[in-house]
């Protein structure tokens, strides 16, 4: 029997989907950690430009801090119980796990072939800047 021909088992594709669970579930929470950070700042922030406007006490940045983290993980808690955005997130966690990445000697020679191409495309670049600069300074 070949490899295309296999026959994948209910324990093969429960491991493989609780892998590519594991890594949506580690996005998520990338996700609620970016997400406070901005919650955090931006709320620190405009209260504070608030507090300066109006002349009034700033609020304690401790409570501002606990809102921006209660808000942070409501958000990722509803858009992950979201069926599209919970759908979408496992295709893209799906798509990754079926990349091939280069390995180390491709990618270095990938490397020196962007390096030299980009020499000879700047060395172009700068004989056709040199020409229209005479054929422009001899015309005005």
């Amino acid at each position: 029997m070949s490899t295309a021909d296999e026959v994948i088992t209910e324990e093969q594709y429960a491991a493989e989907t609780l892998g590519l669970e594991r890594w949506v579930q580690f996005a998520f929470i990338a996700g609620t950690l970016v997400a406070f950070w901005l919650f955090d700042n931006f709320l620190q922030g405009f209260i504070e430009w608030v507090a300066i406007k109006s002349n009034i006490a700033a609020v304690n940045p401790t409570w501002i801090t606990a809102g921006s983290a209660i808000l942070a993980i409501l958000a990722m808690a509803g858009l992950y119980r979201n069926p599209k955005v919970y759908t979408f997130s496992t295709e893209v966690a799906h798509e990754l796990a079926n990349v091939v990445w280069p390995t180390r000697q491709e990618t270095y020679a990938n490397t020196i072939v962007v390096l030299i191409v980009s020499v000879i495309a700047a060395i172009i670049i700068g004989a056709f800047d040199a020409v229209w600069s005479a054929v422009t300074d001899t015309i005005y």
